[in-house]
């Protein structure tokens, strides 16, 4: 159909030795290109200082054992974590506020993303900006989930935030997608090993800001997202 063209011509010319650019996801008409940031959540009491970064002699396995048993985060259930902004973790772990703070964190269980948080404050965060507007969604191409995404269509035209979600969340958000609205003023694209991305033309960018539940985190063209 029409409305998708730009969209698939945009995917269609791809062509990349380096991946981990905004510009080969969102397409170029979008000025505007934010990554999505899941939400994080935080022990307060757990004791970050004494838990071990390396876990290579029997000492170090016994300590982290220890402190994961006392904490109960072996299954990191979502109700343990309160939730905690990227910047507060930045200054608590100092280590610089970006789209990278949590990558400049050492990994431990005191700290985890919250999946189900995420998911509905992105579907809260959706229905804000998409109003009374048709959404519409295109599935790229992709050779390693084509053939367990054999029941989808490719594009879907006015398709709702509930069907949007049950698809998402069936390939773990790993889809090569595009979730726009019908006047091309924004859009949501995923991708397999690649953050959520959001695009807008430059004039909707405050209210898209205002809007969106989750963190934000601009990136240029040309700019590493990871």
């Amino acid at each position: 159909m029409k409305i998708f063209n730009d969209i698939k011509l945009f995917y269609n010319k791809r062509n990349s030795d380096n991946w981990n650019l905004s510009k080969h996801y969102v397409p170029d008409f979008f000025e505007t290109k934010f990554i999505v940031h899941w939400v994080y959540g935080i022990i307060e009491k757990f004791p970050f200082d004494k838990y071990p970064m390396k876990n290579e002699t029997f000492e170090d396995m016994n300590k982290r054992v220890k402190i994961e048993q006392e904490f109960d985060v072996l299954l990191r259930k979502e109700e343990l974590y309160e939730p905690i902004s990227i910047k507060k973790l930045a200054n608590k772990f100092n280590v610089e506020f970006s789209q990278k703070t949590v990558e400049l964190i050492p990994e431990n269980p005191g700290i985890h993303y919250l999946d189900n948080l995420s998911i509905r404050k992105l579907q809260e965060s959706l229905k804000k900006i998409s109003q009374n507007s048709k959404l519409n969604l295109l599935i790229c191409e992709n050779e390693e989930y084509d053939y367990y995404t054999a029941d989808l269509q490719k594009e879907y035209t006015n398709i709702t935030l509930e069907k949007y979600f049950e698809i998402q969340e069936l390939y773990s958000f790993q889809l090569d997608t595009c979730l726009f609205d019908e006047n091309l003023n924004w859009c949501l694209t995923t991708a397999e090993n690649a953050p959520i991305l959001l695009g807008c033309k430059k004039e909707l960018e405050s209210e898209i800001e205002q809007k969106m539940s989750l963190e934000l985190f601009k990136v240029e063209n040309e700019q590493e997202m990871y």
